[in-house]
Formats: structure tokens, sequence, C-alpha cells
């Protein structure tokens, strides 16, 4: 079964009622608490974006300064975590300089927490990768 377009979806939806639309709403919500998360988002924390950023870099503080670094499959658990949270909260923002001012606050914390970024392969990737991300958003920054 094909789905409709986003036309159709959209036409559908300037006709049903306002309780219907709500009911759909809730519904979609209780499937996935990704959808649950977005919507959050929308209602709750859209207008404040620099207070949800700020949530965010405290998030990534937890994970950071929660996790072990000396056994380098712990490090890479921790760096692949807050790289997923920091995608995903991209997606809900919809800003790619709140998703570059993440990543830039990730290395910082790398830097802080003394990671040896080169022992590890996979460490390094993420790092590089991480890297990468605020380059394509702000190339002027990382040119000096």
């Amino acid at each position: 079964m094909k789905p409709a377009t986003l036309v159709q979806i959209r036409k559908e939806l300037e006709t049903i009622s306002p309780q219907r639309l709500m009911a759909l709403t809730l519904r979609l919500i209780k499937l996935k608490s990704e959808n649950k998360e977005f919507v959050s988002y929308l209602l709750f924390d859209e207008g404040q974006l620099s207070e949800y950023l700020a949530d965010l870099k405290f998030e990534i503080s937890e994970v950071l300064d929660g996790a072990s670094f000396s056994q380098s499959l712990i490090a890479k658990k921790a760096l692949r975590k807050c790289q997923k949270s920091i995608t995903k909260h991209a997606r809900y923002m919809g800003s790619k300089d709140a998703e570059a001012e993440l990543y830039m606050f990730m290395i910082r914390k790398i830097h802080e927490k003394g990671i040896n970024k080169y022992t590890h392969r996979t460490i390094q990737i993420i790092y590089l990768r991480c890297i990468e991300r605020v380059k394509n958003y702000f190339p002027i920054y990382m040119m000096t």
C-alpha cells in the first residue's frame, strides 16, 4: 500500500475538524516516543532555544562526565550516545547553527576530559566527524 503524498495529507488536514485533528495527533504521539519528544519540543521548547540548548549541553556533560574514559569501549559508547542525541535534537530544532554549537561543545568537553582521540580508531573517527560537521556549518571559524 502506497502512502499519500504530503500535498494530499495537507489538503485532508485542512478539511477535518479540530477534535479529529487532536485525536489523530494524540494517536500519532502514542505510536513512538520520538514523535512524543518532537511534539513536546514544538509545544514547550521551540520559543526558548537558548534554554533548550543549555539543557542539551547539560545532558551531554552528564554523559561525558559519568563515563570512565580509561577504557576505549566505554568512551566510544559515551561519545556515540552524545552524537546520537545531538543529531536527534538537531532535527527537532532545524537549526544548523544550534547543531554546530552542540558539536563544538562536545569537542570542548572531549578536550577537557583529556580523552586521547588517537588511541582508538572509532574514537578518532567520531572526533573527526564532529569537527567535519562544525567545518561544514562554519568554515570561517575552522580556518584559524
